[in-house]
C-alpha cells in the first residue's frame, strides 16, 4: 500500500471518527427545536376567539371576526307584532359567556321585555333597559332573519345586513368560538 493511499485512509478514518460534523447537526437540530417550542408557546398561550354567524342547517360560517373579552355587539330589527324597532346589545364577558346587556324598545307588548330588571330610562324615544347582565341560553343567539323588514348586526365598525343574502330565510346562530392552536397556525398561512 502506498503512503498516499495510507494517508487517504487515515484522513477518512479521522473524518469519520471526528464529531465536528455531528456537532453542527446537533446545534442545528437544537435551534430548530427551540424555535418550534417558542412558536408553540406563543400560539398556545393566548386564546383567540371568533364572533361568528353560522347557518344552522349545515354549519356554514357566513361571517366571522375576532372578538376580545368585554367587547359588545348588537342587532337591530323591526318587531314582527309591534312593528316597532328593537335594539339588543350583548357583551362577550371574561368568563366566556355572551350576556344580554341592554334592550331598546319603542313600545311594550307581545314578545317585548316586561320584567323589571336592570335600570330603565328613556333615550331618543326608546325605553332602554340597561345593566341586564343576563347570560343567553346555550351561549348562542338563534334567529331567522326575514327580508320583510330591515335587520342589522353591528360589531365594532362593521354593519351587516341580516335581511339580505346569505342570511335571509335561514336559521342562523350568533356565537363565539375559540380557535384551536392548529387552526391558528393554519390561519397564519391563509
Amino acid at each position: 500500500m502506498s503512503s498516499n493511499s495510507l494517508d487517504r485512509a487515515t484522513n477518512r478514518k479521522a473524518l469519520l471518527s471526528s464529531n465536528a460534523f455531528l456537532k453542527k447537526i446537533k446545534w442545528l437540530i437544537l435551534i430548530i427545536l427551540l424555535f418550534i417550542i417558542f412558536l408553540a408557546v406563543i400560539l398556545f398561550s393566548q386564546s383567540t376567539y371568533l364572533l361568528q354567524i353560522e347557518k344552522v342547517e349545515n354549519s356554514e360560517i357566513l361571517w366571522e371576526a375576532e372578538i376580545e373579552e368585554n367587547e359588545w355587539f348588537a342587532h337591530e330589527y323591526i318587531h314582527s307584532v309591534e312593528k316597532s324597532p328593537v335594539i339588543e346589545k350583548f357583551k362577550y364577558d371574561s368568563s366566556g359567556k355572551i350576556l344580554t346587556m341592554e334592550s331598546w324598545t319603542k313600545s311594550f307588548g307581545a314578545g317585548m321585555p316586561y320584567e323589571r330588571k336592570g335600570t330603565v330610562e328613556m333615550v331618543d324615544g326608546y325605553f332602554v333597559i340597561k345593566d341586564l347582565n343576563k347570560p343567553i341560553h346555550d351561549n348562542k343567539l338563534l334567529m331567522q332573519p326575514s327580508d320583510l323588514f330591515p335587520h342589522k348586526f353591528y360589531f365594532k365598525d362593521q354593519e351587516i345586513t341580516l335581511s339580505e343574502e346569505p342570511f335571509i330565510k335561514n336559521v342562523i346562530e350568533i356565537k363565539v368560538s375559540e380557535l384551536t392552536g392548529f387552526e391558528r397556525i393554519t390561519n397564519l398561512f391563509n
